[in-house]
């Protein structure tokens, strides 16, 4: 059941790269607003690139839903005794109807402003919940002595502090890019905005940034610790290098004017952010445990 629930995440993991490029190259509008087939027809138009990358994202979208409900129901069935397995196993089950509504509704709705920021939300919400799930159903424990433990569970919480902060400021980036927001700061046209207002542009900008400063300490305490009780570290310097490479990206964005493979990067690395720090707490929350004896 454990590899199956790691197939699940990392097809997940690959929707939302796609969703990401879709969304960087502006092919959310290339199939119209009949779903999920693309423009009334299930064999469209291929030669139109947009048309390729936002069909393939349909096309995936019923394989994740499959294996998701696959996953859960077979999680809850042979480990239906372990509370954490079944409530993240609904949770995953519960998410996917979420964010499969608000896709259809996004595309029937022709993708309105701000609105694409509730799907990237629930898709990154989704992966983390599958990513958790992937754990929660390890058998194996390492144990730690009363005094590691106490330490350790310390610089946890302080990247659990972090990578909270971090999941607002994705959903936060991206409404500041999909909402227009992005394009009022850097004046760049647009065809529909949710806010011309320059200062609240700006304002989201300034609290992204200082979101990120916060992220990158909490990044930092992690990784010392993690080197001293040597457990995570190789994830705790993963997490810190993806983290400091989204910041790049980001000023990269700013001072090339928002350009696709900037932008297109920028949401990946993020993606995979978000694996990384699931794994990290994942792997504290169900694979650590304190020694009884």
């Amino acid at each position: 059941m454990k590899k199956f629930s790691v197939l699940t995440t990392f097809v997940t993991f690959l929707a939302l790269i796609l969703g990401n490029l879709v969304v960087a190259t502006k092919s959310g509008d290339a199939c119209g607003t009949t779903w999920p087939v693309c423009n009334g027809s299930i064999f469209p138009d291929i030669t139109n690139y947009h048309v390729i990358i936002e069909y393939s994202h349909r096309l995936m979208v019923p394989l994740l839903a499959m294996l998701t409900f696959i996953n859960a129901v077979g999680a809850i069935y042979k480990h239906r005794e372990r509370r954490s397995v079944f409530i993240l196993a609904v949770m995953s089950l519960g998410m996917l109807v979420f964010q499969s509504l608000i896709g259809g509704l996004n595309v029937l709705l022709g993708t309105p402003p701000g609105f694409t920021t509730l799907d990237v939300t629930f898709s990154q919400i989704l992966l983390l919940i599958l990513v958790l799930l992937s754990y929660s159903l390890h058998t194996k424990k390492v144990e730690l002595d009363k005094t590691s433990w106490s330490t350790v569970s310390q610089s946890y919480r302080a990247f659990l502090i972090g990578f909270s902060i971090y999941m607002v400021q994705v959903i936060l980036g991206a409404f500041f890019k999909h909402s227009a927001a992005s394009n009022v700061m850097l004046d760049i046209p647009a065809m529909e905005y949710l806010t011309k207002s320059e200062s609240i542009a700006n304002m989201l900008y300034s609290l992204h940034w200082v979101a990120t400063v916060v992220i990158f300490v909490a990044a930092i305490w992690f990784v010392i610790y993690a080197s001293k009780f040597k457990y995570h570290i190789t994830l705790s310097w993963l997490y810190l290098i993806s983290i400091l490479l989204n910041a790049v990206v980001g000023f990269v964005i700013v001072v090339t004017g928002n350009v696709v493979i900037a932008s297109s990067l920028h949401m990946i690395l993020s993606t995979i952010t978000t694996v990384i720090g699931g794994c990290i707490l994942g792997g504290y929350w169900f694979k650590l445990q304190k020694r009884t004896v």
